[in-house]
């Protein structure tokens, strides 16, 4: 299990907060940290998978854009 960071954002979209993130595909929260404003919100999550981080962002990217969100992966120290 390797774990990596996904960044989120949402400027008009679904509402993200914890809820939201409970069907992330392929990963399993460990943890999130949160920023709202007026207009947008994001989240940086800590994502723990079994599948390389490229895999992982091709999952996440149609599962976030269905929410109207958009989002990046990048491998935490000692990732793949």
């Amino acid at each position: 299990m390797v774990e990596s960071i996904a960044v989120i954002l949402s400027a008009g979209g679904v509402a993200l907060d914890l809820a939201a993130l409970g069907d992330v595909p392929m990963a399993r929260v460990v943890r999130a940290e949160f920023a709202w404003g007026e207009r947008a919100s994001c989240v940086a999550v800590t994502l723990a998978h079994e599948c390389p981080s490229p895999e992982l962002l091709a999952a996440l990217r149609p599962w976030a854009a269905g929410r109207g969100w958009s989002v990046t992966v990048a491998p935490l120290q000692g990732g793949c």
